[in-house]
């Protein structure tokens, strides 16, 4: 091996240590955002599932009680249906 030879292998050597210490710190860079954006993503997905959850449940408290209210008001409506036909007919 030739003195030169060894020379440009140094050179090559010092060239391809500092390029594969940046591209190793852009990768390290770019897999911390993707990190960060796969949080950032799981956070807000389990934000809009909770809001959607109090959605759900305040319409089905709504559903719950319309129907307490309309049982009510049946039950109203049979309690007047009777009265009426005990003491509306005096035939019977």
């Amino acid at each position: 091996m030739r003195p030169e030879d060894l020379e440009d292998t140094k050179l090559a050597n010092a060239l391809v240590i500092p390029i594969a210490a940046v591209s190793t710190g852009v990768v390290v860079i770019v897999v911390a955002i993707a990190v960060v954006l796969v949080v950032l993503f799981v956070t807000v997905s389990m934000r809009g599932r909770q809001r959607r959850g109090v959605k759900r449940r305040d319409e089905t408290r709504h559903e719950l009680a319309e129907a307490h209210e309309r049982a009510a008001r049946a039950e109203r409506d049979r309690d007047i249906a009777q009265e009426q036909a005990q003491g509306g007919d005096p035939d019977r």
